[in-house]
């Protein structure tokens, strides 16, 4: 069955558009309500589409409707991008993908600017679909709004049957009754111990290069525990990178939290299926540590910045390879360029730089360097600074714990609306 993926995208397209067409990699481009339009500009080249700038015409729309103006106090979505994926087994062409994309686009969003562009950069060369669309509809003035989310993927997954393409079945299947709630109380020890737990389906899906929404929840989970020092902070993390947490059901085997996607609520992991260390206890062991790991306030604010830009570009492999690089910095306690140096000095000694530890200390070393993420060193007073301040912070943990009570509840309201 097709995936698709929505990410909600905030201010100019610009970087959008830099991010889909840079060094040369779309395969295609494809435009309706632009100053290209698919529909009418059937026997102009193909070639031409590389001049049309649809960043800045998005952009000049939108400003000319007053959409990148705050919406009731919330930052202005500006646009939606979707992420259109075909079943590997489909085996679909790129021009087989373009038509089902436009169909399905044109289905929704027939009245805004629309941009997609074609990629075939994973590891088995499928093509897939980023449609990026403009929040202004040029027909009412209006900016978007989708009544029922639900429907687009129910819609797509339809549409790829009628095209002899394989699509979830859209019939709901009659429930074969629930286990005893009581019976499965009495188990309460955690589904398993791994620090990281992948399910086979995700293994294969990441094997083979592809996109899964378990493993894009727990990036984007273990950026936010690694530079949380409170449950507070830590919902306030989640939701600035687009991820909404909730209690699970009080009849749940144990006690943990929902994790979903904002653009895809129906996506959704408990934190042990995600890792034993991802868990609501293990969570709320950390934020009660006074001594557990956190990078200093400079470098949690760039790497907070980075992460952000990735999730809304749908930069996935530079998302997980930020989380990796992360936790491999709080495995060793490293909290400065010379301090990686410093760690591999000591696995040399032991004769274990050849280590796979030694390995993940140069990868992350490489990218925090790469990306300007950490200092070359830390002042000892600065530091000894920001542990006080630390300190004076979790005096007040009962008051962060009450504000993250009722951060979850109006994520839970938002779920609902």
């Amino acid at each position: 069955m097709p995936i698709l993926k929505p990410i909600s995208g905030h201010g100019s397209t610009v970087g959008i558009r830099r991010y889909l067409e840079k060094k040369n990699r779309a395969l295609a481009r494809d435009f309706f309500n632009l100053s290209w339009d698919e529909r009418k500009d059937i026997d102009t080249p193909e070639d031409k589409k590389e001049f049309v700038l649809w960043d800045v015409e998005m952009d000049a729309t939108r400003a000319e409707f007053g959409h990148d103006e705050p919406w009731h106090g919330m930052r202005a979505r500006t646009f939606k991008h979707f992420v259109l994926s075909p079943d590997p087994d489909d085996a679909i062409g790129l021009a087989e993908l373009r038509e089902l994309s436009g169909a399905w686009a044109l289905r929704f969003f027939p009245d805004n600017q629309i941009a997609i562009v074609y990629h075939d950069d994973n590891a088995r060369g499928i093509p897939h679909a980023h449609i990026v669309v403009n929040s202004t509809n040029l027909l009412t003035g209006n900016r978007m709004h989708t009544e029922h989310p639900e429907d687009l993927n129910r819609a797509l997954q339809d549409m790829a049957r009628e095209r002899g393409l394989s699509g979830l079945s859209n019939q709901r299947k009659p429930s074969e009754g629930k286990a005893d709630a009581a019976e499965k109380n009495k188990v309460n020890a955690p589904r398993t111990r791994r620090n990281v737990y992948l399910g086979r389906q995700e293994r294969e899906i990441a094997k083979a290069g592809g996109y899964t929404w378990v493993g894009d929840i727990r990036a984007r989970v273990a950026l936010a525990k690694t530079m949380a020092t409170s449950e507070a902070e830590f919902f306030a993390i989640l939701d600035a990178l687009d991820v909404h947490v909730a209690d699970n059901s009080s009849k749940a085997r144990r006690d943990d939290w929902i994790f979903s996607l904002a653009d895809w609520p129906s996506k959704k992991v408990s934190g042990e299926r995600l890792g034993y260390t991802y868990g609501k206890q293990m969570l709320q062991r950390r934020f009660d540590r006074s001594g557990a790991y956190r990078p200093t306030e400079k470098s949690v604010d760039e790497i907070r910045k980075r992460a952000e830009n990735a999730i809304e570009l749908n930069d996935l492999e530079d998302l997980s390879k930020l989380s990796a690089a992360l936790e491999t910095c709080a495995k060793f306690d490293v909290e400065s360029l010379e301090e990686f140096d410093a760690r591999l000095a000591t696995l040399s000694r032991r004769g274990q730089i050849g280590s796979e530890g030694a390995q993940r200390l140069m990868q992350a070393k490489e990218y925090m360097t790469e990306h300007r993420l950490m200092p070359q060193q830390v002042r000892y007073e600065q530091r000894q600074q920001e542990l006080v301040d630390r300190r004076r912070s979790r005096a007040s943990q009962n008051e962060q714990r009450s504000l993250a009570a009722r951060q979850r509840e109006q994520q839970r309201r938002r779920n609902e609306r």
